[in-house]
């Protein structure tokens, strides 16, 4: 795949076309109603989770939906992890059905997904709270408030724009290094940072564990300062430290979209804005920067290798819709060093979603109006194919599939029949 334009007019999917333009007939491809049917990832959620699936409110799944068909999964004796597990696949075939019968909008499937992780996420570290604070107390800042742990989202959950198959990019950071108040017996006092880290232990278990349910999201906490060799939890001011003494140019394009998505009632309080004051400075510079591009053309090239070495002597491999040149990442590179060069004198482009930051870039002067319009319309489809690649069987692939029908498959969800 040398453009991006490639995936929708290369072989792979030209094979799958009418001498019309449209899809090939094929034995395969089920009528427009069911559509959705032909997922083998639905198939299985329909058999294994008929007596569910009524459970979770007709339309778009969105945060207070799932929080009630959470509420009956629970009703009928699931436990929180397990609730959680069952509400993934619940809202999974949900947007297979409106992604593909109805051709829902990006954003209905992105934002699903991103509040699907928000919600799980927040209960998560309610329950995690609970079962701390009975063995070893409130963790306590110096003036006796509860310290606060906040969940910074990155990439695409930072951006809310989290696909179907998607790995959460987590870090974890606490506003006050301290101790916990103890149990009423004055026992179990540890230190704040020790008691976030078993917070943090706690919620990847109920969320990222693989249980006879599943899992909820695959976590990655390796954007960590420090990287997996790091904390699980840093304090504010730690990150800080680490920010202005060691933070390295690509942890600029790291940061540029994160966000605090968990607990909510953080997000309510507006008490995490104080990482805000830290982290704005570090991504965004103001002179004009060109310091990251050195940075960015060594990680650009490491994934250039990564992705070719992974389709050497495998053509099939070459279709990688993420990483293949003209792919979701090179546009994604391509916006986000323009924001994090000229951010700093451009205020209106610290913005998260790679769309909106395209309409920003044109709308300040920094990119020909067509240019923008060309990889939005790129990006838009490319995200598409992806979530139609994942929907087959909720696997995390980015490669065109090679069987003929699957193919065809795809081809019907986009509209090309």
């Amino acid at each position: 795949m040398t453009r991006a334009s490639s995936i929708g007019s290369g072989p792979a999917l030209a094979a799958t076309m009418g001498p019309d333009g449209g899809a090939a007939a094929s034995p395969a491809s089920p009528p427009s109603s069911s559509l959705a049917s032909y997922s083998r990832f639905v198939q299985r959620v329909r058999r294994r989770h008929a007596g569910e699936l009524a459970l979770l409110p007709a339309g778009a799944p969105r945060r207070g939906a799932m929080q009630q068909s959470l509420a009956a999964l629970q009703t009928q004796g699931l436990d929180t992890a397990a609730a959680l597990r069952v509400l993934r696949q619940l809202v999974l075939e949900r947007l297979v059905t409106l992604d593909c019968e109805q051709q829902a909008p990006l954003e209905v499937v992105t934002l699903a997904m991103t509040e699907l992780a928000e919600v799980a996420l927040d209960l998560a570290c309610a329950e995690a709270f609970v079962e701390l604070d009975a063995r070893h107390g409130a963790p306590l800042a110096p003036d006796g408030a509860r310290a606060r742990l906040w969940v910074v989202g990155m990439g695409k959950l930072g951006a809310r724009e989290l696909n179907v198959s998607s790995d959460i990019d987590l870090i974890y950071v606490y506003d006050h290094d301290g101790e916990t108040a103890g149990t009423s017996e004055g026992r179990g006092r540890i230190t704040n940072h020790e008691y976030f880290a078993k917070a943090v232990k706690i919620v990847y278990g109920l969320i990222g564990d693989i249980t006879e349910h599943g899992f909820v999201f695959r976590v990655d906490l390796a954007l960590r300062p420090h990287g997996n060799s790091g904390p699980p939890a840093i304090s504010l001011g730690a990150l800080e430290d680490y920010l202005q003494a060691q933070g390295r140019e690509w942890e600029r394009f790291a940061w540029l979209k994160s966000r605090v998505v968990a607990p909510r009632a953080v997000i309510e309080d507006r008490s995490a804005q104080a990482l805000g004051g830290i982290v704005l400075p570090f991504v965004f510079r103001r002179y004009l920067d060109y310091s990251v591009f050195d940075a960015l053309r060594v990680l650009h090239d490491q994934i250039r290798e990564h992705a070719n070495r992974r389709s050497a002597g495998r053509p099939e491999r070459a279709n990688d819709v993420k990483l293949s040149r003209g792919g979701i990442r090179e546009i994604e590179f391509t916006v986000q060093l323009l924001q994090v060069v000229r951010g700093g004198q451009f205020p209106e482009l610290r913005c998260r979603p790679t769309l909106e930051a395209l309409e920003r870039l044109a709308r300040a002067g920094l990119m020909p109006q067509a240019t923008s319009d060309a990889l939005t319309a790129a990006y838009g489809f490319l995200r598409r194919v992806e979530h139609r690649i994942q929907y087959l069987d909720d696997q995390q692939t980015h490669l065109l599939p090679t069987a003929s029908e699957d193919l065809a498959w795809i081809a019907r969800t986009l509209g090309f029949a």
